[in-house]
């Protein structure tokens, strides 16, 4: 028996792990109400046990339930947490940030190419160090995108560039998510969005529950509606990358890629034509967080610790330059151009991690009108990263 994959709960035991996960997300909701939950938040103690469980064996790095969770719970998630996104709000902060994704995508280049000087990557250096910029300007669709473009075929190296990347980014988002809550860092760095976010009146449970109820309909209704826009931003990206490739036109190819973009748009369509219906359901946004915290449990079981230090340490310390110098040039951009630090933030978040955890951070924090900028910014991170991470590796290689 291989012990290196062996879990107490096996890869293939999908309800094993629904039940766990589940249970995980409940804790991290009901860990909101105690003195620790709201001293780090809910999601990193979730991120934080997720990756102790799977690093003690307890559950698998990998699973076909990880896949599921990927590939339906966060689609679905991110419709039900813009279905209340009034674009006459939205708009007016989005701008600014568009600034911010750029100088953010700016200080990622940078830490590609101080990694890259600083770390001895080996003969693949260019190849290894661009892919990993794609990733952490796009996702995981970029690195894997871009291995393919740049033909980096070695399994081994491969799988622990993935290690590395998995490892950093859960770190990653550990960082991003604290860093706001830290009165030291919210001296130097103001933010009104944050000011305002405190000093909303704190509703006891009783007052909760008495303005809320759940109503079956409602439920079932936005759960189908985020289908909808599942089904439809999808099949509009398969559509015109179909259209693409038979006239091989490679940018429009690229669109069969790009689902996690239309459905977002078809979920704005609905909460901007409807706005009045859609304020009278209830459950949109609680729905949505169910799912983002499975997500954040099964990103923090992705972590390997064990295999990042045994085969891919010299790709983790280019992980943790690149993280770093990109970090440093945000920060340093938030504090001259006197942007947001919860924009700031998010923008990072989107830059580096993609646009599920960008909204699931917003969300989470209590930043509900930077949701939809959020993960249109992801989304323009997961449209542009693989053409910079193929220039990089030219620029890098020549």
């Amino acid at each position: 028996m291989d012990t290196a994959a062996f879990s107490l709960i096996a890869p293939d035991q999908t309800y094993g792990l629904l039940a766990l996960f589940l249970g995980l997300t409940a804790f991290g909701f009901w860990s909101e109400k105690t003195k620790l939950g709201q001293l780090i938040s809910g999601v990193i103690l979730v991120i934080l046990i997720g990756l102790a469980l799977s690093n003690l064996r307890i559950i698998p790095f990998a699973s076909s339930f990880y896949d599921m969770v990927w590939s339906y719970a966060v689609p679905l998630a991110i419709p039900l947490l813009l279905f209340r996104a009034d674009l006459r709000r939205i708009l007016p902060v989005a701008g600014p940030m568009l600034i911010t994704f750029v100088i953010a995508t700016l200080g990622t280049i940078a830490g590609v190419v101080a990694g890259y000087h600083l770390i001895d990557l080996g003969p693949q250096a260019a190849k290894i160090a661009s892919i990993l910029g794609a990733s952490w300007i796009g996702g995981s669709m970029n690195f894997a995108a871009t291995s393919r473009a740049l033909e980096l075929n070695d399994g081994t190296l491969v799988s622990a560039m993935a290690a590395a990347d998995n490892v950093g980014a859960t770190l990653f988002l550990l960082l991003i998510v604290t860093l706001p809550m830290m009165a030291a860092v919210r001296k130097f760095f103001p933010s009104p969005i944050m000011d305002a976010a405190d000093a909303a009146p704190v509703q006891t449970e009783e007052e909760k529950e008495e303005g809320y109820q759940i109503h079956m309909f409602d439920l079932a209704l936005l759960l189908g509606l985020s289908a909808l826009c599942c089904f439809l931003g999808f099949l509009t990206a398969e559509f015109l990358g179909g259209i693409g490739a038979r006239a091989e036109m490679e940018w429009l190819a690229n669109f069969s890629s790009y689902g996690m973009l239309f459905l977002t748009l078809y979920a704005l369509i609905i909460a901007n034509v409807f706005a009045k219906p859609m304020e009278r359901l209830q459950g949109d946004f609680q729905l949505g967080m169910v799912f983002m915290y499975l997500f954040f449990g099964v990103m923090g079981a992705g972590a390997d610790v064990i295999l990042m230090i045994d085969t891919a340490l010299p790709v983790f310390g280019f992980v943790g330059i690149m993280a770093s110098v990109h970090l440093i040039v945000v920060l340093i951009a938030t504090k001259i151009f006197k942007v947001d630090l919860a924009e700031a933030m998010l923008v990072s978040n989107a830059v580096a991690l993609g646009p599920a955890t960008a909204a699931a951070q917003a969300a989470a924090q209590g930043w509900r009108t930077l949701v939809t900028p959020a993960v249109m910014l992801g989304v323009l991170g997961y449209a542009s990263a693989t053409f910079i991470g193929v220039a990089l590796a030219q620029w890098l290689g020549g």
